[in-house]
C-alpha cells in the first residue's frame, strides 16, 4: 500500500491536486480492467490515448489518476468533472517507467534480461522452466517486453521472489536504454542478431548497437550470455567491460558450452550433445529446430550461473512445452502435420524454419504456407525472394504465398528453377482458397509449414483445415 506522496517524491516536476495521503495498492493502465483502490496512468499510444479513459477510470473506483499537464491544462471537462486527486506530469510514460525503478528497489531479486532478433520468448520461457525448481520467479508474459510491459511486469514483484526474468525488445535505437535504465541485469542473454526490424533499425550493424545495452548496463561483475556462432559475437566480446564476465554458447569449438552431434527426429523432437568444463551431456529436447538447441543452451548457461547442477536441468528440459505460435505441431488424419511458426516473421526466422521443416520431412511431401515479413524496408523485396529461392533449393513440393509481398517470394521462386505447377499466390483475405488448395494437393502423411508475422493471422488456414475435417 502506497500514498499519492510516495509518487510525487518519485518524478520530478510532479504536481499533485489532491489529498497527499490518499493510499493506493495497484497501478492500470487500462480504464476495462480497474479494480477498486487502483490509480490510473493515462498513457499515450500508437492507437489509444488513455487520457480520454480517465473519467472511466474514476467511475470505476481508482482513487487517483496520472494525467499529463498538456492534457490536464487544455480539458475544461476534466477539471469541471474531477472531485478525485489527480497528479500531472510531463510524461505519464515515463513517470510509469520512474516508479517502475523506485519500486524495484525496495526488493532485491536477481536480473536476468533476455534480448535477441530471435528467440527471445523461447529462451525467457526455458530460463523460468529451469530455474523454477530451486527459486521463486517473476517472469514477463506474453509481450510485455517493451516501455510498458517492462513496468507492468516489475510492478508484480514480492518479497518473495528471487528472481526476475524479463524480456527486452526494440524498435528503434534508444529502447533499450530506456529499459535498462528501469532494471539493470546482473545477467544478460543476446541470443543472435538477425533482420528483425531491420526496416526501423536501418541495418544489422545498429541492431546490434542497439542489443549491446544490455551488455554496456551490466551490473558491476554481472555476466553476458553470447552466441559464439553469431556475427556480432567479436563485438559483443568487445563491449564486455574488465569487471563483467561471460559465458559463450553454440555448435562453434571454442564455446564455453559447446554442442554437437544434432539429430531431428521426425516426430520427438531434438537429440544433441553439449560439452561444459570437459564434461558431456546428452540432451533430448521436445522441439524442433536447430536454433532451439540455442535457446536451451543460453537456458543451460543461466541454469549454470545460478547453481543449478546440469543433470536436473537437462531433465527439466526434457518436458518443456514451446510457447505458442512458435513451431508447434498440430496432428491431422490422414497422418497430416501441420507445424506453426506465425508469432513473429523475419528472414533469418523463416530461413531457419524452412530448413527445419525440410531436415523433419526427409523423403514426406512438404509444403510451405508463407506470408509477409514486415518492417524491413528498402530490403523488403530482396528478402521476399530470396525466401522463394530457399524454399526451391530445399526441394518443398508446393508453395503458398500470400500478402502484399507474396508475389516476390513467388518470383524468388520461379528465379530459382521452381515449378509453376507447384506454385500458389493468394491475397491476404483468402485464407480458406489456401485451405482448400491445401487439402487437394498434400498427400498422406505430408507436412505443411505455417509462417508469416502475427498480424497475418495464420492461424486461419489451420482453423479452416480443422472445420472442413470435422464437416467430413
Amino acid at each position: 500500500m502506497f500514498l499519492l506522496r510516495d509518487l510525487v517524491g518519485v518524478i520530478p516536476g510532479a504536481m499533485l491536486l489532491g489529498n497527499p495521503d490518499v493510499k493506493w495498492q495497484d497501478i492500470s493502465i487500462d480504464s476495462r480492467t480497474i479494480k477498486s483502490g487502483d490509480i490510473f496512468f493515462a498513457i499515450r499510444g500508437e492507437r489509444y490515448d488513455g487520457h480520454k479513459f480517465a473519467l472511466d477510470a474514476i467511475n470505476k473506483g481508482a482513487v487517483a489518476v496520472v494525467l499529463e499537464k498538456s492534457f490536464y491544462q487544455s480539458s475544461d471537462t476534466i477539471k469541471k468533472s474531477f472531485s478525485h486527486p489527480v497528479l500531472m506530469v510531463d510524461n505519464t510514460l515515463l513517470a510509469l517507467q520512474l516508479w517502475a525503478h523506485h519500486y524495484h528497489s525496495l526488493f532485491k531479486p536477481f536480473n536476468i534480461c533476455i534480448t535477441g532478433s530471435n528467440g527471445k520468448t523461447t529462451t525467457k520461457e526455458m530460463i523460468v522452466h529451469l530455474l523454477k525448481s530451486q527459486y521463486n520467479v517473476l517472469h514477463s508474459r506474453g509481450n510485455y517486453n517493451n516501455e510498458i510491459g517492462v513496468p507492468l511486469t516489475i510492478f508484480k514483484l514480492e518479497s518473495n521472489h528471487d528472481v526476475l526474468v524479463l524480456e527486452m525488445a526494440a524498435r528503434k535505437l534508444g529502447e533499450l536504454k530506456e529499459l535498462t535504465n528501469i532494471v539493470k541485469p546482473d545477467l544478460s542473454v543476446i541470443t543472435n542478431v538477425g533482420e528483425a526490424h531491420i526496416g526501423l533499425f536501418g541495418s544489422r550493424d545498429n541492431i546490434a548497437r542497439e542489443k549491446s545495452e544490455l551488455i554496456l548496463s551490466l551490473k558491476d561483475k554481472g555476466t553476458a550470455i553470447l552466441n559464439h556462432d553469431d556475427e556480432y559475437y567479436d563485438y559483443f566480446r568487445e563491449c564486455l567491460i574488465h569487471h563483467n564476465d561471460f559465458i559463450s554458447i553454440g555448435f562453434h569449438p571454442e564455446s564455453h558450452l559447446k554442442a554437437e552431434n544434432l539429430r531431428q527426429d521426425k516426430k520427438e523432437g531434438l537429440h544433441f550433445d553439449f560439452s561444459f568444463q570437459g564434461k558431456k551431456y546428452y540432451v533430448f529436447l521436445p522441439l524442433l529446430g536447430k536454433f532451439n538447441v540455442y535457446n536451451a543452451l543460453s537456458a543451460f548457461a543461466a541454469g549454470i550461473k545460478m547453481h543449478i547442477p546440469i543433470e536436473e536441468m537437462i531433465y527439466y528440459i526434457s518436458n518443456f512445452k514451446s510457447p505458442d505460435m512458435r513451431m508447434n505441431c498440430h496432428y491431422f488424419n490422414r497422418g497430416i502435420i501441420f507445424v506453426q511458426d506465425y508469432y513473429n516473421s523475419n528472414p533469418t526466422a523463416v530461413r531457419e524454419v524452412l530448413n527445419s521443416v525440410a531436415s523433419m520431412a526427409g523423403g514426406r511431401f512438404k509444403a510451405a504456407v508463407l506470408g509477409d515479413m514486415l518492417e524491413l524496408g528498402e530490403k523488403t523485396e530482396n528478402y521476399h525472394r530470396e525466401i522463394g529461392k530457399i524454399a526451391e533449393i530445399l526441394s518443398y513440393d508446393l508453395l503458398v504465398a500470400f500478402g502484399d509481398y507474396g508475389n516476390w517470394i513467388i518470383q524468388g521462386a520461379l528465379e530459382q528453377g521452381m515449378s509453376k505447377d507447384k506454385i500458389y499466390c493468394f491475397n491476404v483475405e483468402d485464407k480458406e482458397k489456401i485451405t482448400d488448395i491445401l487439402r487437394k494437393n498434400i498427400p498422406d502423411n505430408g507436412i505443411v509449414l505455417l509462417k508469416g508475422s502475427r498480424n497475418m493471422q495464420m492461424e486461419d488456414i489451420a482453423r479452416h483445415w480443422e472445420e472442413t475435417e470435422r464437416k467430413e
